[in-house]
């Protein structure tokens, strides 16, 4: 999947899983700021223009939840694509009810990862 001209903000604790997450999407050709919790992921959507958010669900302080209904108060329209990432078995009704447009389980496969960002996109266009 090719992701040109598209930028991502990844939400992710863990900076092992925060790097995988970084790469693949770049080498799928995004462009990729990374933030290690909900709070600096807040202030960096203040702070620049992203097409998509990638998060992890399962974060201390705030959760990927807290992050999504702050997300879906604050950037109602134009919408706002989000990704949740996760190792944990929330099922994905809880997951996409919350607010996220869709849901990878960790560690995510590269081509699945890239595709879902960019059928996000396509379908719920970009901020």
């Amino acid at each position: 999947m090719k992701l040109q001209g598209v930028h991502v903000l990844v939400v992710e604790d863990d900076d092992d899983s925060r790097e995988v997450l970084r790469v693949v999407l770049e080498l799928c050709g995004a462009t990729v700021a990374t933030v290690n919790n909900a709070t600096q992921a807040l202030a960096a959507l203040a702070a620049g223009e992203f097409h998509a958010v990638v998060s992890d669900l399962a974060m201390p302080e705030q959760s990927g939840f807290w992050l999504i209904r702050k997300i879906r108060e604050k950037y109602r329209e134009p919408h706002l694509p989000a990704l949740a990432v996760t190792g944990h078995a929330f099922p994905g009704s809880e997951v996409t009810g919350a607010g996220f447009d869709d849901l990878i389980r960790k560690p995510p496969d590269p081509e699945l990862l890239c595709a879902a960002v960019a059928r996000m996109i396509r379908e719920c266009g970009g901020r």
